[in-house]
């Protein structure tokens, strides 16, 4: 996203050029989507820990797959929309493109969010908690960036619906505030708590029968 705001500075002292223009939209409005198929995986990894993959909706060997499918999906809809955008005479078809993107990216992940909330109910009714264990508190975590997500997409949603000349486009500042810090926010949050490492192949060797220890990891 930092090649989407250096972009987006170079548009804004040549408003004449369009390619700094496309370019800044693409590489803001994409990234979110590598950001939802790495909470998917790590959605995955979490079941797994727990040892009680049948408490999730989903088996957790295919929520990577069905999901990032998804995604994969919703990133496509949103390039192809974002290069229409770029031909003259097909910005408006361009629009609606993208406009479905979102839509498709905030179903799957609504989706998504349903699954795990569901897991973590169950889980809490079965174990009589999880915030002793280790994993929950990345499940929190996910929690967490999957709703900065989604807030995310709802607010570019409703900015692609009202148009070129809408209210949210001809105000920059609602874009660093519904836009810019949700998804910082996110990757503080993927570079603070390090889930990637947390959750390594070495999570399987915890001591306990519930949940996997992972204070214990060097």
């Amino acid at each position: 996203m930092a090649a989407g705001y250096i972009c987006r500075a170079i548009s804004a002292k040549s408003p004449e050029s369009l390619a700094p223009y496309i370019s800044q939209s693409l590489l803001i409005l994409l990234p979110p989507s590598l950001y939802a198929a790495t909470i998917y995986m790590l959605y995955g990894r979490i079941v797994q820990c727990t040892k009680r993959p049948d408490l999730s909706a989903i088996a957790p060997t295919k929520v990577t797959k069905i999901f990032v499918i998804g995604d994969v999906i919703a990133f496509l809809l949103q390039c192809s929309g974002g290069g229409l955008m770029a031909i003259s005479g097909l910005s408006s078809i361009g629009q609606k493109v993208i406009v479905f993107g979102l839509f498709f990216q905030l179903l799957f992940f609504g989706f998504f969010l349903f699954v795990s909330v569901k897991f973590a109910l169950r889980i809490r009714q079965t174990q009589g908690g999880f915030l002793g264990a280790p994993w929950g508190t990345l499940l929190h975590i996910l929690f967490l960036m999957a709703a900065l997500i989604i807030f995310r997409c709802v607010y570019r949603v409703v900015e692609f619906l009202q148009g070129h000349d809408g209210y949210l486009v001809s105000h920059e500042v609602y874009m660093y505030l519904f836009d810019t810090l949700p998804m910082l926010l996110v990757q503080v949050l993927f570079h603070y708590w390090k889930p990637y490492k947390m959750l390594n192949d070495r999570a399987a060797l915890g001591k306990s029968p519930t949940y996997v220890n992972l204070h214990d990891m060097s």
